[in-house]
């Protein structure tokens, strides 16, 4: 079967809307992702981390992060060449805006677009720091944009969990609605009894916390298809260790994202880790209360661009746990789709549950 290309975002089109959304619907994108300027921590760093500062700059092959002299991208993404032809409005808010209007969004929740391999840097004090430039930046990016854009924080309290409480704080005061910390690190694991104070901070804080996909580091043939692939929907392990290590039981307060892997995984999931906790309950360290998809139900929730059979399979998720995005301004999102998949939400699930899944679950979760 034949399948046509589909255009990079910068040779995208938006079509004229031809439909709109019935009265009182909110429209927010849930994931999207706008580009650090170029020395951006070079400029606003403190003297003493200057030298060290990871390095934003542009060229013809589009933008790029260097953190100690190397590019942190690799495998078969950084090979991929989607940069040379990026979209406008991956750094210019005027442009964003303007496709923002085109596909009837009125408000997006924003992500970095190079920034998150800086917080696993060995440096903790040079990525607090660098975090401190980061969220200052994308506050005043807030502001800028009258409120449109609604960025997420980085919260690098992960590698230093003492800090989480004060660093909140600051997230807070800055007025961001929410925070990330990276969803795969390293030299971290979440279910030690040392990575209590960071949940702890989290549930007393309020803001929801995020967890974003990654990159993958493929190499050889077939690498980028198969970093793609994988990097799209890496969360079925992650949430079972938030749910069997007794996290989310621990803190029914504390609310998770699951951003920008889709939602077809979410019941397959739930539906293995309940028959699993039948099977093994036993055995299992902690005992937990409820069974796994209790915690999901309560405190949890997934993003997706475009994902007919995670559609549906919406009831068994839960319509008031899922939130639709553009992915602004990824060559694998859906700019130029948005109003024609918003159509196809109300034609197949009906105004009330469509109208959760646009924006109304983003607006009630991050209080937009």
């Amino acid at each position: 079967m034949k399948m046509e290309p589909i255009p990079f975002p910068g040779d995208r089109v938006i079509p004229p809307v031809t439909w709109r959304p019935p009265a009182g619907t909110r429209v927010i994108s849930a994931d999207d992702h706008y580009q650090e300027p170029v020395g951006l921590y070079e400029e606003r760093l403190p003297a003493r981390y200057k030298d060290r500062a990871p390095r934003i700059f542009r060229d013809e092959t589009g933008y790029h992060i260097e953190i100690d002299g190397r590019d942190p991208v690799s495998g078969g993404i950084r090979k991929s060449g989607h940069q040379l032809r990026e979209r406008r409005g991956v750094a210019d808010l005027a442009s964003r805006l303007a496709d923002m209007d085109a596909e009837l969004i009125e408000k997006s929740i924003v992500f970095p677009q190079k920034s998150m391999p800086m917080l696993g840097h060995p440096d903790k004090d040079l990525v607090f720091a660098c975090c401190d430039v980061y969220n200052e930046w994308m506050s005043q990016v807030q502001r800028e944009s009258g409120g449109r854009v609604v960025p997420v924080a980085l919260l690098p309290a992960l590698y230093r969990v003492e800090a989480a409480r004060d660093y909140i704080a600051k997230i807070k005061a800055w007025g961001f609605k929410a925070m990330q910390i990276p969803a795969f690190p390293t030299t971290v694991q979440f279910n030690r009894s040392a990575m209590e104070p960071l949940w702890n901070a989290v549930e007393e804080g309020g803001i929801p916390l995020s967890l974003h996909v990654r990159g993958q580091t493929t190499s050889g043939a077939g690498a980028l298809g198969a970093d793609l692939t994988y990097s799209f929907q890496p969360f079925r392990r992650l949430l079972a260790t938030f749910i069997f290590s007794g996290i989310l039981e621990r803190h029914p307060g504390m609310r998770v994202v699951f951003t920008e892997g889709g939602i077809g995984w979410v019941p397959g999931t739930l539906y293995d880790a309940d028959k699993l906790f039948r099977i093994y309950s036993s055995g299992m360290t902690p005992r937990l209360s409820n069974p796994p998809s209790y915690y999901w139900f309560r405190q949890c929730y997934s993003t997706f661009m475009d994902d007919p059979s995670g559609i549906k399979l919406l009831d068994d998720m839960g319509a008031d746990h899922v939130m639709w995005s553009l992915d602004y301004p990824h060559p694998e999102g859906v700019l130029g789709e948005a109003v024609a998949l918003m159509k196809s939400y109300f034609d197949q699930l009906g105004e009330e549950k469509a109208k959760l899944v646009v924006g109304g679950n983003a607006a009630r979760i991050w209080g937009i």
